[in-house]
């Protein structure tokens, strides 16, 4: 499925300046009935893939709640969060904020005008020692200030919208639209810096584009709970690097080193691998091999 059917319309979309909404904002809008049934939001104006952004402080509870009275959406995503994963420990307060209070706002305002609310949530949730695949059911176990407050945003939204959620997890994502694991590769790697990339860090890297069409695949299934949705297979840091660097064409070396080489303010997990068998089974939606998708994007920014 690649389209949204009209029933899935007013779509209220929030953090569409950020990188994944950059991919989702556009697709949504080539399937949309009528541009007025569709509505990207952000902190500030802006735009997404030739999509306007209007203003909305999902930290303001008002401002959310007379948005979602105004549109009377049927779909909600709710994108807006605190990312800097190293930020969030010296802004605790800050990012509870914004990942935990305002995901319930979001979920319980969507609740009352019956609307689905589709949260994105992140791999950051389990602490990276199981030695197989995570799944859905597998109980949180966060290490950082970021990775708790995702964990908490996820039971906020299901304590909000019950029966009217749809929570997504993802992994290492990256595409258009802002800083990303792969551009910050690449322009090292032009620059003649020195590649040196950790090698036990390992989980599975994600192209916006994939997970956008994956969420749209999701919602018009009539999906609800929780659910997985990442590149398909594995790679750790390093190995995703050499993949970079090798799809671009540069005959740059990747120096592998250890996390404890390269200290952080917030604790990463070693291993997470996300099983997508739920949504396979459930939806037949299949994502990309990891490495097909960095090609593809490396292509994408010539």
């Amino acid at each position: 499925m690649t389209d949204l059917a009209p029933e899935h319309y007013p779509i209220l979309v929030t953090g569409a300046g950020g990188l994944l909404g950059h991919a989702l904002g556009p697709r949504l809008a080539r399937c949309a009935p009528v541009p007025e049934v569709l509505r990207l939001t952000d902190l500030a104006r802006g735009e997404a893939g030739g999509c306007p952004i209007l203003p909305l402080d999902v930290t303001d509870a008002r401002a959310v709640e007379a948005a979602v009275r105004d549109l009377a959406p049927q779909t909600v995503f709710h994108l807006a969060a605190w990312t800097d994963v190293d930020g969030a420990e010296t802004h605790p307060a800050e990012v509870m904020l914004l990942n935990v209070e305002a995901a319930g706002t979001v979920a319980r305002a969507a609740a009352d005008c019956g609307a689905l609310v589709v949260h994105m949530s992140t791999d950051f949730i389990f602490d990276g020692t199981k030695t197989e695949p995570y799944v859905e059911e597998d109980p949180a176990s966060p290490l950082g200030v970021y990775a708790r407050s995702k964990a908490e945003s996820e039971t906020r939204v299901r304590a909000a919208a019950p029966d009217s959620h749809l929570i997504v997890r993802t992994a290492w994502l990256y595409g258009a639209g802002g800083p990303n694991f792969v551009e910050a590769i690449l322009a090292a790697a032009r620059a003649g810096e020195r590649l040196r990339v950790v090698q036990d860090q390992v989980g599975c890297p994600t192209w916006s584009e994939d997970l956008a069409r994956a969420l749209v695949a999701m919602v018009g299934a009539g999906l609800r709970g929780t659910y997985h949705a990442c590149g398909r297979g594995s790679a750790s840091r390093r190995e995703l690097a050499q993949e970079i660097v090798r799809a671009a064409g540069l005959d740059v070396a990747v120096e592998p080193i250890r996390s404890r080489d390269r200290p952080r303010e917030a604790r990463r997990p070693a291993c997470v691998v996300l099983s997508t068998e739920k949504l396979a089974r459930e939806v037949g939606h299949q994502f990309p091999d990891w490495r097909e998708s960095v090609r593809a994007y490396v292509a994408s920014l010539r």
